[in-house]
């Protein structure tokens, strides 16, 4: 092998691993502006091979030279990666730009249901810039390969490197850069690779010395322009990705957090959000008629929760009330993120405190591999803080499968809560895999033995009270005082339709009679809407 040839190895190398880190880079921003819906993924993956072949068969028309070493089709390829490159760099922040305005069409046009179309009218971006790295490794081979007897060596070596360069870009970006990296910071790295890889094949193509340092100059200053302004370029990106129409109204984010594992924001008003979905709220304060009063009801349904696992720790907020709790020695928190214990948590005034406490062991799984590998534990209560019941794979927590394993870890009168969010089959699913069940605002109370309502012990409980020194209730307060009993009277209101939903309680019976609750839900079954 010549040098020249060994120099196009490492070139069509360097496009594969350009080429897959953008992919990565992309399906990070459709999967965050649609919510993880699994659909827009394929829609964008199809779209972007779709995009590569395209790219491939429109190359041919530059591949009609019969001297493929001749510098000025060696140049003019050069040029041509320096475009694509320059194009792929600004995908994702033209999305950003794109997806508020077609957002508030369609709000406008009353099509609010339709809402990831705002996402999809970007893919002909994504098919554009994989069209323009598809055509550039044909283009390198037709260039790079001499007509001889060895074309088909030469070709299978080239597409090698290429195949290697993709897989060390899938690698490499998805589990460093991304973790260590900000999006602006990958796309940044990535414009500077490109406008290497065409520096490159200018050498390649032997120019002459003049004309070689015309064209380097001018991508270097191109390419100091464009991460010069990438700030300004990136600026809210994922602000405008989440909020879409709503972006003006809502603002820039209090925090935001990238890692490998996904992206997590946190709005003005201390909500968080992961994955561009709502988590919750980053609060353990108690008010009156607070939808917190429910990681607050294990005493009210058991007598003496000691151990307790928590299956999705997200921000850090229900852990933190349940690991503070007077009778519980010791919690047990699986989350699959583990962005969140390692770079979220530390960031959050009114959790942080939970990465010190002796009674919290926090476990980076997936929840369901980590029963199945534990079959042994057996807790008092399991608290399963769950995604809304409509979003892909949300079944894998909402299923008679899950809830079954999940009974199998409970000590003999143990408790399960979990987060319905509204969705009537996953109650009906709760009735039929444990013995006794209690619906508490939106919260499945469920047990392996009739649940018993015991209102002294609660408020023995809610009376010691304290998260970081701070009493929940502070009863030398006459307003807290009476905010106490006014949290109590849930368990004196049970089944009663006159009351508040902020203070719903209501037994098996009736939670099953309640209209709109569908049949049972197992782990195959698609979520539709109740």
């Amino acid at each position: 092998m010549n040098i020249r040839f060994i120099s196009a190895i490492f070139l069509v190398a360097l496009t594969g691993f350009i080429a897959l880190s953008y992919e990565i880079c992309w399906i990070r921003i459709y999967s965050f502006s649609s919510g993880s819906r699994a659909w827009v993924f394929g829609a964008m993956l199809g779209t972007y091979l779709i995009g590569l072949a395209l790219g491939s068969l429109w190359s041919l028309k530059f591949q009609d030279a019969k001297d493929g070493s001749n510098p000025s089709h060696l140049r003019a390829l050069s040029l041509f990666v320096l475009g694509a490159n320059i194009f792929g760099f600004l995908v994702a922040p033209i999305i950003s730009w794109i997806v508020p305005s077609a957002s508030e069409w369609l709000v406008n046009a009353d099509l609010v249901l339709i809402l990831p179309l705002a996402t999809l009218i970007t893919l002909p971006l994504v098919g554009i810039a994989a069209a323009l790295l598809g055509a550039t490794l044909p283009l390198i081979c037709h260039f790079a390969i001499r007509p001889d007897e060895k074309v088909g060596a030469r070709l299978s070596y080239l597409y090698l490197a290429n195949i290697l360069g993709s897989g060390a870009g899938s690698l490499l970006t998805g589990f460093v850069l991304m973790d260590n990296l900000s999006m602006q910071g990958i796309c940044v790295f990535l414009l500077v690779l490109g406008l290497l890889l065409s520096i490159g094949l200018a050498v390649y193509a032997q120019l002459k010395v003049k004309s070689l340092t015309i064209q380097a100059v001018t991508t270097l200053a191109i390419g100091t322009a464009l991460a010069y302004n990438a700030t300004l370029i990136f600026d809210g990106l994922y602000e405008r990705l989440q909020w879409k129409h709503e972006y003006k109204e809502q603002g820039a984010f209090k925090m935001l957090i990238e890692s490998r594992f996904g992206v997590i924001t946190v709005g003005q008003d201390n909500k968080i959000y992961g994955g561009g979905v709502y988590d919750g709220t980053l609060s353990t304060n108690f008010t009156r008629d607070s939808w917190r009063v429910r990681p607050y009801f294990i005493s009210a349904v058991h007598e003496a929760p000691k151990e307790i696992l928590v299956i999705g720790l997200s921000g850090g907020t229900w852990t933190q009330i349940l690991v503070n709790h007077p009778q519980v020695e010791k919690v047990t928190a699986v989350e699959i993120n583990g962005a969140y214990k390692d770079k979220a948590i530390p960031q959050f005034d009114s959790t942080k405190s939970i990465l010190t406490n002796p009674k919290l062991e926090i476990i980076t799984d997936d929840g369901r591999r980590w029963l199945r590998m534990n079959k042994d534990r057996k807790f008092d209560v399991i608290v399963t803080n769950s995604t809304f019941y409509y979003r892909e794979h949300a079944t894998s927590l909402l299923s008679n499968e899950f809830m079954t394993q999940v009974n199998d870890h409970l000590k003999p009168g143990g408790i399960c809560i979990f987060n319905t969010t509204g969705s009537g089959r996953s109650v009906k699913t709760a009735a039929e895999v444990f013995t006794d069940i209690h619906l508490l605002l939106n919260n499945v109370v469920a047990s392996n033995a009739p649940i018993k309502l015991n209102k002294g012990n609660w408020r023995d409980a809610l009376t010691a009270y304290e998260i970081d020194g701070t009493p929940v209730f502070d009863l030398q307060d006459e307003g807290r005082r009476s905010d106490l009993e006014h949290t109590l009277s849930i368990l004196d209101n049970i089944d009663n339709p006159d009351v508040d939903i902020d203070q719903r309680l209501w037994s098996k019976e009736v939670a099953l009679e309640h209209k709109g609750y569908n049949p049972l839900k197992t782990k195959d079954q698609r979520i539709i809407t109740d």
